[in-house]
């Protein structure tokens, strides 16, 4: 085993396999923690027993950079605390992990079957997972996330692996990778 990623819920693991490049994906487990109380014991207790790498993956809940950069600052120390020399590295979705599927609009668009208003756009820099539930809503092509997700083909994803935090997590995992193995 390469690597952990710890997200929060069903959804963003399955949204994670379908986004990350395959060679990311190799030897790497990911792990679906709930609330973020439970995604830092999980972590805690993975870099004590097996002594491997770690990637936390949640939702910062927030917009302001002075919260997200306490909130990592935070969950990091706490997990560090225990690492030892084990690589451990905590990213937030600003402020959900739906932000997502707003960074390729053409692709959100052609999934939903129709173009969200700039009004709902508008929204969705603050609550994008609201915002989804709405567009999901309307739509006669998509009903949930998961079918969302499922419909995403290799060739539309690039985009998508675009989003900050999917570069961060693709660079750690990279970066944690033995030599012989990259």
């Amino acid at each position: 085993m390469i690597a952990y990623i710890i997200c929060e819920g069903i959804d963003d693991k399955q949204l994670l396999k379908a986004v990350l490049p395959e060679i990311s994906l190799n030897q790497v487990e990911i792990v679906v923690g709930g609330g973020i109380s439970s995604v830092k014991s999980i972590a805690r207790s993975l870099v004590v027993r097996r002594q491997t790498p770690v990637a936390i993956v949640v939702d910062s809940d927030s917009t302001v950079p002075e919260l997200v950069q306490m909130r990592i600052r935070e969950t990091t120390e706490i997990i560090e605390s225990v690492s030892v020399n084990t690589p451990v590295k905590v990213m937030l979705f600003v402020p959900e992990l739906e932000a997502i599927f707003f960074q390729d609009l053409q692709l959100l668009s052609k999934l939903l079957g129709y173009a969200p208003s700039q009004d709902e756009l508008s929204l969705a820099a603050s609550r994008p997972r609201k915002v989804l539930a709405q567009l999901l809503a309307k739509s006669d092509k998509v009903r949930n996330r998961s079918e969302i997700i499922n419909q995403l083909a290799e060739e539309n994803i690039n985009n998508l692996r675009d989003f900050p935090t999917i570069q961060e997590l693709i660079e750690f995992l990279h970066s944690v990778r033995e030599p012989a193995n990259v």
